[in-house]
């Protein structure tokens, strides 16, 4: 015990003196180059990401940086800067994993609400929960209200996803409150302005589920945080302005949704005398009460103006120009009977919506091959830093065998311990993989759905002109650049049409949990030759037809033991349709462990076993 105690002594002057010596050249360094501080990268963060990145990376390299620190400061940039949330979830996993990170209370209450968010828009909304409670207990330790609010608010905005309406509006009402008591003490535009957007956020709420009188209600709150604004002495200029055209027209809004025609023209006449709304973002947030006023004319001068304005200044191949911008659209040409040119626009939205599927499946792939490079290098960096370790712990045991050891007996625990944690680590990472194929799969579901629809709507209009529609119904030039992705399948796109549709068909049935399922299962469905079927699989799945089948089986079994981890070995071979011989060899060669391993560290990953 004595020898064992000895080096742990010795290992801890080791590390103090290190860390010392660390922390003398982080000082030296941030003291010389002001550039490469924590405050310097957060502010370029959002309109210079890519220099923030590169200045991360010389960081690393000068080790400016604790690795908890890089890995949040990298998070944030990715989440601000780029909006790649899954890359950014992934750098600020590995921060939050670092014991090294609650050392500084305040940066980690920032990192939890970075994490309650990446996991809301990543569609995790349980994980998101889960920091949300984390995040909130420590912002109460260090009495910091306003973060407490927001993190409530996204509490609610979680709930709300998960069906649970009536627990969401109790958060975001404990967020205003919290909000309504901190404005009572510090009467600047930062609090003021937090308040009026949680009650904001719970006004979209509620007329998201068509309780209008009850977001017509809110209207004293909303004008008392408005009076706010205006009389903090800090407030940007025009910032008042902006929110009162805001709350005018969602309360004109709300009140021609009622049916209270003079109530809704009251309002609109009040958005009008505002000067913000003479303003390009003014003239736009007008359309909805012009629709709804029935302006018709109006609001397709407003939304005629604003698609210029946005081709001029940016890429309109996004989907918040799909919706709100072309919906609008669409709703005034119907409002006002030209169906020609609904008809139109409605066929420029489902282009567009088809080239944006297919963006982001291409973008989601190099996020998550910049993940996996991204753990590679960490792995790199791991291996030689336990290669040194190593080395240290020999050169010491020549000296004192007896130290040497019980700091090998301390290394090989240790050792133990990052195994398990890696292998925790592992099976987040395909649960976090086998959600997205899930996701991707959803998606291109909905993109032959699109497809079915453009087709049936072509049906409908021959049927509707009588069959003798003499001027095809085109988008304008601008929008038919927007649509050439779909304008016209080639050869190699309807094979790629093809195989999507098969493989939607094997996915959704689970045609492979079938012992006995073929290629002959499949041509029966659909009318394809053997030669031509075996070329989609190589050309679109990168395999053949009974590796591609196997593959799906094999990641069914995953979804399986982390889905029932109360299941046998034995349940999921037979639920999977495959055979205990193969079973094994194949789940190791895809999963890197064997299905008792991946059941109990599935477990482990869920915190049901320490």
């Amino acid at each position: 015990m004595k020898q064992v105690g000895l080096g742990f002594i010795i290992l801890l002057a080791v590390a103090l003196l290190c860390g010392c010596q660390g922390a003398q050249s982080e000082a030296s360094a941030g003291g010389s180059d002001s550039l490469y501080t924590a405050e310097h990268i957060q502010q370029i963060a959002l309109d210079r990401p890519g220099e923030a990145l590169a200045l991360l990376d010389t960081a690393e390299v000068r080790n400016l940086f604790a690795p908890s620190e890089l890995g949040r400061l990298r998070s944030l940039v990715y989440h601000n800067g780029l909006s790649h949330y899954k890359t950014a979830y992934a750098h600020a996993l590995k921060a939050y994993n670092d014991p090294e990170s609650r050392r500084d209370p305040v940066k980690f209450l920032s990192l939890l609400s970075l994490m309650a968010d990446q996991c809301h828009y990543n569609g995790d909304y349980a994980a998101s929960v889960d920091y949300c409670v984390e995040g909130l207990e420590l912002a109460k330790k260090l009495g910091d209200k306003t973060t407490e609010a927001e993190l409530n608010v996204t509490w609610g905005l979680n709930l709300l996803q998960m069906r649970q309406q009536d627990e969401a509006f109790q958060h975001i009402d404990l967020a205003i409150s919290i909000l309504k008591d901190a404005v009572s003490s510090d009467s600047g535009y930062h609090s003021w302005d937090v308040l009026f957007y949680a009650l904001g956020q719970k006004q979209s709420l509620l007329c998201d589920n068509d309780m209008y009188r009850q977001a017509l209600a809110m209207r004293p709150d909303m004008e008392e945080a408005l009076q706010g604004l205006v009389t903090s002495k800090d407030t940007p200029e025009g910032c008042s302005d902006m929110r009162r055209a805001e709350m005018d027209v969602l309360f004109s809004c709300i009140a021609y949704t009622l049916g209270d025609k003079a109530e809704g023209d009251s309002f609109y006449r009040s958005v009008e005398a505002n000067p913000y709304a003479s303003t390009p973002n003014g003239e736009y947030i007008r359309i909805p009460c012009l629709i709804l006023a029935k302006r018709y004319d109006e609001a397709l001068e407003y939304i005629g103006r604003e698609k210029a304005l946005l081709k001029e200044t940016t890429d309109t191949a996004n989907w918040d120009y799909i919706n709100p911008h072309l919906q609008s659209e669409l709703e005034a040409y119907q409002g006002k009977g030209d169906w020609k040119s609904a008809a139109r626009v409605q066929a420029t939205m489902f282009a567009l919506a088809d080239t944006l599927r297919h963006r982001e499946r291409q973008a989601d792939a190099l996020e998550l091959a910049e993940i996996y490079k991204s753990e590679e290098k960490d792995a790199i960096i791991e291996q030689q830093r336990d290669e040194i370790a190593v080395r240290r712990v020999v050169t010491g045991a020549v000296v004192l065998l007896l130290i040497a050891g019980a700091c090998f007996a301390v290394i090989v625990v240790r050792k133990n311990r990052s195994i398990r944690r890696n292998n925790v680590a592992l099976v987040a990472r395909i649960k976090t993989l086998l959600k997205q194929q899930k996701e991707l799969d959803l998606k291109i579901n909905e993109n032959l759905a699109l497809r079915d629809r453009i087709e049936q709507m072509k049906k409908e209009l021959d049927e509707a002109t009588g069959g003798n529609a003499t001027e095809p119904i085109t988008p304008t030039e601008t929008d038919a650049e927007l649509a050439t992705a779909s304008a016209g399948e080639s050869p190699a796109e309807a094979d790629r049409i093809l195989f999507d549709r098969i493989a939607c068909e094997i996915k959704d049935k689970r045609l492979y949990c079938n012992p006995k399922f073929s290629r002959a299962d499949v041509l029966q469905l659909f009318p394809v030759s053997p030669n031509k079927f075996a070329g989609l699989f190589m050309q679109f799945a990168g395999m053949k037809f009974t590796a591609y089948v196997q593959n799906l089986r094999l990641e069914y079994a995953g979804e399986l033991f982390i889905q029932h981890p109360d299941w046998s070995v034995d349940a999921v071979i037979k639920e999977c349709g495959m055979s205990r011989t193969a079973f094994y060899g194949l789940f190791v060669r895809k999963f890197s462990m064997k299905p008792e391993e991946f059941r109990k560290n599935a477990l482990r990953d869920h915190g049901n076993v320490r």
